[in-house]
Order: C-alpha cells, then structure tokens, then sequence
C-alpha cells in the first residue's frame, strides 16, 4: 500500500512521527517530486504548492494521502475567516483535483495524546493489531517533537511578519518576504515562540476559536512588544489564507507602524510606504 505524503501546509510539524510509523507499519511512503507543478494554475504560494504536490501524487498512484487538520480537532461556530484551506483542506483541494485519492486525516501538530488515532489508522491499513503496536512501540517517542527554532538575524530595521502560519512555512512565501523587506532595508523578524504559546498569546487579543487564528494573533501581539520591532506587516488573504478582521483593530491600536498585504498584491510599494515611517 503506498501513502501520498505532503512536504508543504506545516508538514514539518507532524510528518515527522506519521511517515515513521507508516514505514514501521511496512506501506511505501510516497513524497511528491521536489519539481512538481501544475501548468497554468493561477493560485497563490502555498496554496499551488500544495495542489501541485497532490496532483503529483495522484500521478504516482498512491492510495492514501494523509493530510493535515491545521485546526487540531477544533470546530467552530463562527463564521470569519473560515477558508475551506483552513478547515478543510480536502474539500479546497477536491476543487482543483478530480478524483482524488481518499485521505487520512492526523492534527497538523504532535502530542502524546495522538497514540489511540495512530493505532486506529494503523489497524485500519494493515488489519494487524500486532504489527501495529509494534510500529507504535518504535515511533511513539516521535509524539514528544523539540518544537523548531526561529533564527532570526541580530541587527537591522527588523519587521515583525505576522500571517497564517502554513504561509510562513511556505518557502516561496518566505523567499518573497525577505526579498521584498531586504529590497527596502528592513529585516523580517518572525515569532520565535512555539506554537502554543503563540495560542496563549493569541487568547489575550480576541476571542478565537480556530488554533491558527489565535497563533497568528498571538505573533501580533507578541511582536507588537518587543522593543526591536518597528513596524508589522500582516499577510492576509481572504480566499487563501485570511486573518480575523480583529486583528487589523488590534494593530490599528498598538504604537507600531503596519501594513496589510495580500498574497496576490505586489509588496514592494507597500514596504517602501512602510520603511519610510521608520526611522533610519
């Protein structure tokens, strides 16, 4: 049996665990070609990443995708900002991908918790509850993640960049940021605190219910106080990759110079406008 596996969408935050237990389960872990791309699709990063990674893997032929859920389980009754690449990320891909694999569904983030739906999917796709616990007894020390640690550079004109954090992930995203933020002299200065506690902070800005809503209002508000932050930029995009309108409040309230950008507008302009709020 072969599992189609993402690299985009915060793999890194939880493929670590499931593509070594699907292994020690004995099923071919499949990646998408690192050059995979769909022709003429006119979609913003990441959001044509990720459907460039899913076709290519329909192409390989697995039978699973195993995709992530960025919300953890959390289903909430409001309606803003409520993309289907939030809550739903195989209904956003279905529209692009006819006659998509079926799915595995895992939380886009690792905790102890997570050993009874391994279990689950793994006696579901190998009907052998022994070599699944086997597999388990191998891989569950996986589910206890060292949470990556944010570099971020020491001198210039730093910016705090505030967006969903599958955008931030996005190294085309990413690449586009720092190029455009450098092109004006400003330094890009990302959250470094887990995301967690990026939630925590998240519940002192509004009330939340989606996990990357509150974690994209907490790097606001955590990047809002630092002292070595001048300004804010928030990445936003209302189909793809939308922020609650209450942070664009929230902003508006703080001391901070700050610009909202869309994934699809061009960035340098609005940089420029920025970095001359700020001093030299």
């Amino acid at each position: 049996m072969r599992i189609g596996v993402l690299q985009s969408w915060l793999s890194e935050r939880y493929l670590p665990f499931w593509e070594a237990f699907l292994r020690e389960l004995g099923l071919e872990v499949i990646r998408p070609h690192r050059e995979a791309e769909v022709p003429g699709l006119e979609l913003p990063a990441p959001a044509r990443t990720v459907v460039a990674e899913v076709s290519d893997l329909k192409a390989q032929g697995v039978d699973y995708l195993l995709l992530p859920d960025l919300q953890l389980g959390v289903d909430s009754p409001r309606a803003e900002g409520q993309s289907p690449w939030l809550v739903n990320l195989e209904a956003a891909l279905s529209r692009f991908i006819p006659g998509m694999p079926p799915s595995l569904v895992v939380p886009a983030e690792l905790n102890p918790d997570l050993l009874g739906l391994a279990a689950e999917i793994g006696q579901g796709l190998t009907r052998n509850p022994m070599v699944t616990r086997r597999a388990l007894e191998r891989t569950k020390y996986l589910l206890n993640p060292e949470p990556p640690r944010v570099r971020n550079p020491s001198g210039g004109r730093a910016v705090g960049v505030i967006a969903q954090p599958y955008v931030l992930t996005d190294p085309e995203s990413r690449h586009r940021l720092v190029e455009g933020l450098e092109g004006v002299g400003l330094t890009p200065f990302f959250a470094d605190l887990p995301p967690a506690k990026l939630r925590e902070e998240g519940r002192q800005v509004a009330e939340l219910d989606l996990p990357t809503h509150l974690e994209a209002a907490g790097m606001l508000r955590y990047l809002s106080r630092l002292g070595r932050v001048g300004g804010l930029v928030l990445v936003a995009d209302e189909e793809y990759a939308p922020l609650p309108s209450v942070m664009r409040k929230w902003a508006s309230k703080g001391a901070k110079p700050w610009r909202m950008v869309g994934l699809l507008e061009d960035w340098p302009p609005v940089f420029e406008a920025l970095a001359a709020e700020l001093p030299a």
